[in-house]
């Protein structure tokens, strides 16, 4: 006999049939952190290990090994890329300097594990 909704008819199979047909997906753990990378399209091959870790991870790491003084930011270049950006004001207006590039990841080749297709989105 099925469950019984909240109204006291037979709970529907259709939504506990879609969760078992999901398959299961294996997720590389963060070689950072230790938490499962879902999300690969936002991921930076870590550089010891050639693995996926999380965007976040990676810019945790380099703050703490790269020296930021005031009015300064590290940001994502693009390509695999970091930079120590400064910021300034002159005359009202604002600009920024790239004072370090930083080349963290390497993009040729491209790693093993972009290029598997992704589930997840």
């Amino acid at each position: 006999m099925r469950p019984l909704s909240h109204h006291g008819k037979p709970k529907s199979r259709h939504r506990q049939d879609r969760r078992q047909d999901k398959p299961q997906i294996e997720f590389s753990l963060c070689p950072i952190c230790g938490k499962a990378v879902r999300d690969l399209k936002s991921a930076i091959t870590h550089r010891e290990s050639g693995q996926p870790a999380h965007f976040d991870c990676i810019l945790k790491a380099l703050r703490s090994d790269n020296a930021v003084q005031q009015h300064e930011k590290i940001c994502y270049l693009g390509k695999g890329s970091f930079g120590i950006v400064q910021f300034r004001e002159n005359s009202g207006r604002s600009s920024f300097f790239i004072r370090k590039r930083i080349q963290y990841e390497e993009t040729e080749p491209a790693p093993e594990w972009r290029k598997k297709p992704t589930t997840n989105t």
